[in-house]
């Protein structure tokens, strides 16, 4: 045996480099094909083809696998309150809930995907729920913080009422079977009657 089979005989050799990116994208398919419940981080590890101390540097939580696309949503937000300070304060509201649903046709399929992974699961459910309520009390207090004189509490009913909108907007525009603008859109013409119902409530 020469050196070098010597060497592969001891040692199965370093695991391979995976991105950041590939390692979600595996995860994603293995949550399509079996379910987040049934898929375990040891699994998508192997999937991958790397050690599960390079998986748990990228995504710590499996839940974390779920959240960039989120976190991505959460910063365009932030990102809509920042610029629309002159506002009056439905139209800071609409366009911060524009802002988490800027999507177009071209990315309802991998859109579509990750919203049935969640739909699928009560944890991941239950998670964004939590994550939309917060969102909901970043865009009162912003709006709160430039009009102190709205009543917070008719402002945040308001709010939540909004959000509900978008989110019912989003899971039809999921499962439309012939949506043919992007989500931003869909959600604009859904939420444009509530908002000149609503309009008065906020002077």
């Amino acid at each position: 045996m020469d050196e070098g089979s010597r060497k592969s005989a001891r040692s199965p050799g370093r695991p391979r480099h995976a991105s950041r990116e590939e390692v979600r994208a595996v995860a994603l398919a293995l949550f399509e094909e079996k379910g987040y419940a049934a898929t375990s981080l040891a699994e998508i590890a192997r999937r991958v083809g790397v050690s599960r101390t390079t998986l748990f540097s990228y995504f710590p939580a499996k839940r974390d696998l779920m959240w960039d696309e989120f976190d991505t949503r959460a910063e365009r937000m932030r990102q809509s309150l920042a610029a629309s300070a002159d506002l009056p304060p439905m139209e800071v509201i609409v366009a911060a809930i524009l802002a988490l649903v800027h999507y177009s046709t071209a990315d309802r399929a991998s859109f579509t995907a990750r919203w049935r992974i969640v739909d699928a699961d009560d944890e991941l459910r239950a998670a964004v729920a939590l994550r939309t309520a917060e969102l909901s009390r970043e865009i009162l207090d912003e709006v709160h913080r430039r009009a102190p004189n709205l009543d917070r509490e008719r402002t945040g009913d308001v709010v939540h009422a909004l959000m509900a909108i978008g989110e019912r907007a989003t899971s039809d525009w999921a499962v439309a079977t012939d949506a043919d603008e992007g989500l931003d859109a869909f959600t604009a013409r859904r939420l444009h009657p509530f908002v000149q119902a609503l309009g008065p409530l906020l002077g």
